[in-house]
């Protein structure tokens, strides 16, 4: 906008010059250039994105042409560009169907060092994107040119040289011809379909009738901070929020954000699975007055006083401070906006939300709270095996710092129920001993006799015996062992007294199988090191459910590998698990959201292989064929040109294969939306899904 009231000026100024100097030529003005082309756009940025979108969060592809053979050319005006330092590199360009995002590593040397000085905001502006590439970063659609980021292909900043060849302005600026639409706080994080994506991703909106949190305090960015940018939010009447990322770079990093409440207009940009606003200049901002919507700092983190959930979503500060609030919910994976669950049963120990009110369901209005692995605070609050919390108020002492990118509180030491601390001592002192039930430091068997309490945490001793019955009385502390469910672990190899010694339980799988006493009596006198519950068990203090092991005075992060028994099939039944080998590697599990099937050594023994069951497909009939699903629950499918997978806990579009075997007893796994069939790639020593033969088709073998 600053460009474009500057270039006004200068045109009044050579009127002005016109009008004083007459017919003098030696004072004359050169004639003002305005740009102008014959390019025109031939498709839209609606079809362009649909056409090259995928569901991977970081790709790339060479943008071809029509199906007429000409090159593609999309067009618009421009919406946002680097002025001002707080989009960086980027410009976004927007027709009446869209807007996308063009990346572009800007440099003196090639002629453009900033893009605003030559690219304005309401110019028209046509680009040739043939021959470029399309594709994401973080998740973000944009054009630029081939990267990469840990192996996986992404979607990176053009050179300066090729943006220049490939654009084309037509005319003066016009910024009124911009196409704002005006959209609340709710519906911009209730985007989540990817028709959402494809139509809001890089779009210019305004947003009525919100604050800033902070408003008045902050500024926008931290000047001399280390990180490129903070985050920032705005909030409406309601509490709902949004994120905004600022740069620290920008010209306007220093200034202080506006108080009151008022409107806003920025860019909708999108950063692995979030949403974010981006702001050109502050005075993006306009009629802030009155009172701001934001919360406002309540309490002062003492036991008597402590932070409210609203003082800590408002600034609140400091290490060892109480915070009350209601336990509304928990958070499953790493991203807090769809992580967050308000229902119960929790599938995590490892965190919960607490809010202003028990009935919030608003994951902006929540400060996500960190339970200590080990601690007396996870064992008492968690929602995975305390689901009456919900809805209780606590009072918890931690030290406020970010947790899942939001204003949390972590490392957390004490909590008592209701609305007050208690510096008395509500959690009890753990045990003597140097352990804290990590996998570095276990508890030892006397911290755990003594009362230390945990879920999964870790435990060492030495294995001394087993409980052959129904009580402890029936412990036995020399072969022969008749039940395989238990172990007892004791401070020292020889002990024999059952009352200085902790039950273990050995629930059936792999962990039984490699520790009890009936199959491995050399186990005994060995010191072993397990993560589980401390929990009664045999009516003393135990350790069940546990998860992992490792040999010696450390826990280790490898859980015990279940094997079975797999027969080589060339028919399928469906329901059943199989794996899949070619070569002597069986393909694994995938744990991301695509990618290839990396692999395991196996060997055939006349026809029969001994595998672990996390390599293990499940194969099941479906309409038009078959889905295949891994054991970490995920089907396979297959979208758009790739080779690789994709990963989905549903069957979705993509996910159906036709299985055929060939004579030689290989089985020909064919995708019926892409019609590429599963191959072993001994260049790449994974599995993929090509559409010519570049590798070897598996041999099924069915779990036995």
């Amino acid at each position: 906008m600053k460009l474009y009231k500057s270039l006004l000026a200068a045109m009044a100024l050579a009127v002005s010059s016109v009008a004083l100097t007459g017919c003098d030529e030696d004072l004359a003005v050169p004639p003002l250039s305005i740009p102008t082309t014959d390019v025109r756009a031939n498709t839209t940025i609606a079809d362009f994105k649909a056409q090259y979108w995928s569901s991977e969060t970081n790709y790339c592809t060479q943008v071809g042409k029509t199906a007429d053979g000409e090159d593609i050319i999309l067009g618009g005006r421009i919406i946002a560009s680097d002025e001002g330092g707080n989009i960086y590199q980027n410009l976004m360009l927007q027709d009446e169907t869209g807007a996308v995002t063009i990346a572009v590593l800007t440099s003196s040397t090639d002629g453009l060092q900033h893009l605003y000085t030559k690219y304005k905001v309401g110019e028209e502006m046509f680009i040739n994107v043939t021959d470029l590439y399309a594709g994401k970063y973080a998740g973000l659609f944009q054009i630029g040119t081939a990267g990469e980021y840990n192996g996986t292909p992404q979607t990176s900043k053009m050179s300066a040289v090729d943006f220049l060849n490939h654009t084309y302005l037509n005319g003066l600026p016009e910024p009124s011809k911009i196409i704002v639409p005006e959209v609340t706080i709710p519906e911009i994080n209730g985007l989540s379909s990817v028709e959402d994506q494809q139509k809001w991703q890089s779009q210019i909106v305004r947003i009525k009738n919100v604050s800033w949190v902070g408003g008045g305090e902050l500024t926008w960015g931290e000047t001399g901070s280390t990180s490129t940018a903070v985050n920032r939010y705005l909030i409406d009447e309601a509490g709902n929020r949004l994120l905004v990322r600022n740069s620290n770079k920008s010209d306007f990093c220093d200034q202080v954000l506006p108080a009151g409440h008022g409107n806003v207009e920025g860019i909708l940009s999108y950063f692995n699975g979030t949403w974010q606003f981006l702001f050109q200049s502050p005075t993006a901002c306009t009629d802030f007055e009155g009172e701001s919507y934001a919360p406002v700092m309540e309490g002062s983190g003492t036991a008597e006083d402590p932070f409210t959930v609203g003082g800590v979503l408002a600034g609140a500060e400091g290490s060892g401070v109480w915070v009350t609030g209601y336990i509304v919910g928990w958070v499953e994976g790493q991203v807090l906006s769809s992580g967050a669950h308000f229902t119960v049963p929790a599938t995590v120990a490892s965190n919960i939300l607490i809010a202003a009110t028990p009935d919030e369901t608003n994951v902006a209005n929540c400060v996500p709270v960190q339970l200590t692995s080990g601690s007396d605070v996870r064992t008492a609050l968690n929602l995975q095996n305390n689901s009456g919390n919900l809805g209780k108020q606590v009072t918890i002492k931690g030290d406020l710092a970010s947790y899942f990118g939001a204003s949390g509180l972590k490392t957390t030491t004490a909590y008592t129920w209701g609305a007050k601390g208690d510096e008395s001592g509500t959690t009890p002192e753990p045990p003597a001993g140097s352990g804290d039930g990590t996998a570095e430091k276990p508890y030892d068997c006397s911290q755990v006799i003594a009362g230390a309490t945990g879920t999964s945490v870790w435990t060492t001793g030495y294995i001394v015996g087993a409980v052959n019955d129904k009580s402890l009385t029936d412990a036995a502390f020399a072969a022969p062992f008749s039940l395989k469910t238990n172990v007892l672990i004791a401070a020292t190899p020889n002990e024999t007294d059952v009352n200085k010694c902790v039950p273990v339980q050995l629930p059936a799988g792999a962990l039984r199988d490699e520790i009890n006493l009936v199959d491995h009596v050399e186990n005994l006198g060995k010191q072993i090191s397990i993560q589980g519950n401390l929990e009664t068990y045999f009516g003393t203090k135990g350790i069940k459910t546990p998860t992992a092991y490792a040999w010696g005075s450390e826990g280790g992060a490898t859980t015990p590998v279940a094997k079975s028994t797999y027969k080589k099939v060339t028919a399928i039944t469906s329901g059943k698990q199989y794996l899949l080998v070619a070569d002597g590697k069986a393909a694994k599990v995938n744990t991301g959201t695509y990618g290839y099937l990396n692999v395991d050594d196996v060997t055939d023994n006349n026809g029969i292989i001994e595998a672990a069951d996390d390599n293990a497909f499940t194969i099941s009939s479906a309409t038009g064929g078959y889905t295949i699903q891994m054991s970490n629950g995920n089907y396979l499918y297959q979208t758009g040109t790739y080779n690789s997978f994709n990963f989905s806990s549903t069957a979705v579009e993509g996910s159906v294969f036709t299985i055929t075997f060939e004579a030689n007893g290989s089985a020909k796994i064919t995708n019926v939306s892409v019609n590429k069939y599963l191959q072993y790639s001994s260049q790449y020593t994974s599995y993929g899904s090509y559409s010519t033969e570049t590798g070897t088709m598996p041999t099924l073998y069915e779990k036995q």
